[in-house]
């Protein structure tokens, strides 16, 4: 045989060629040519407790804690909605079915053994909660009233901006605090503000931050919680326009939400 002969015609050659490399991406993306360095999905331990401190219900109180570090995840007094809406970063109003995961308040506390970052945890708890409470969900969208919160002319009159002065891992709430019959946000970005406005009396519909602006404060909307005792003070939307410079519009909205199918008690820790 010819030295000429032996060699592979080039488009058998090129064909052989594309087939391993083929089979190269089909083995990475089933993981059988996985990093080492790849992040795991599941915490190394959780402890999952019924809460010490079970809040009643009702405005500035149920008030649960989410603190995360760069190893996991240390929640208080909180319920398995809150869970699920931290899990697949979801507001309030974007999770259905309730009344399977109201009533019991945990304190959860969940290390991944290893730096990992919070994108990593949120996936780390959505397999904890599939397995210890066998939640099963599913999406859909649905068109709903909601409140628009956008910036009024004349620009927002918020407090300085806190985010620089901030510790990597600092607690975050889920209501506004009662204080001096006013209510007070601490630690919000305008997102998780808007989210914690759905929650009070007196705003009927979702609030969604259409404003855009960056930044962790802390927001006290004087009189707010007085006002709402007072069936002739004014109303939230007039105090927030007054003093944040901020404004709600109604609105009707396309918006994804996540229905919970089941969800059992936890397993043993």
């Amino acid at each position: 045989m010819t030295e000429r002969s032996a060699r592979i015609p080039w488009p058998v050659a090129w064909f052989v060629q594309a087939m391993m490399i083929a089979c190269i991406l089909l083995a990475q993306s089933c993981g059988y040519a996985q990093s080492p360095n790849a992040q795991p999905v599941a915490f190394e331990v959780a402890s999952i407790r019924p809460a010490t401190n079970q809040e009643s219900s009702g405005e500035g109180n149920s008030r649960s804690q989410i603190e995360t570090a760069y190893d996991g995840v240390t929640m208080r007094n909180i319920d398995l909605g809150e869970m699920i809406q931290w899990a697949y970063r979801l507001d309030h109003y974007q999770l259905a079915g309730q009344d399977i995961v109201e009533g019991q308040r945990y304190d959860v506390l969940a290390k991944a053994g290893d730096r990992v970052s919070e994108n990593t945890l949120r996936l780390m708890l959505q397999d904890l909660l599939a397995t210890r409470f066998k939640l099963q969900l599913h999406r859909e969208q649905k068109k709903t009233s909601v409140y628009e919160l956008v910036v009024v002319k004349g620009g927002p009159k918020l407090p300085k901006d806190k985010s620089a002065t901030l510790p990597p891992a600092y607690p975050k709430e889920s209501f506004p605090r009662v204080v001096d019959g006013s209510f007070v946000f601490r630690n919000v970005s305008i997102g998780e503000f808007a989210e914690q406005l759905t929650e009070l009396r007196g705003i009927e519909f979702p609030v969604i931050d259409h404003t855009g602006i960056p930044g962790v404060y802390d927001i006290t909307l004087k009189s707010a919680a007085s006002a709402l005792l007072d069936p002739s003070g004014p109303s939230l939307l007039t105090l927030i326009q007054e003093q944040l410079g901020l404004k709600l519009l109604s609105a009707r909205d396309p918006i994804d939400v996540v229905v919970v199918d089941h969800a059992a008690p936890p397993t043993a820790n």
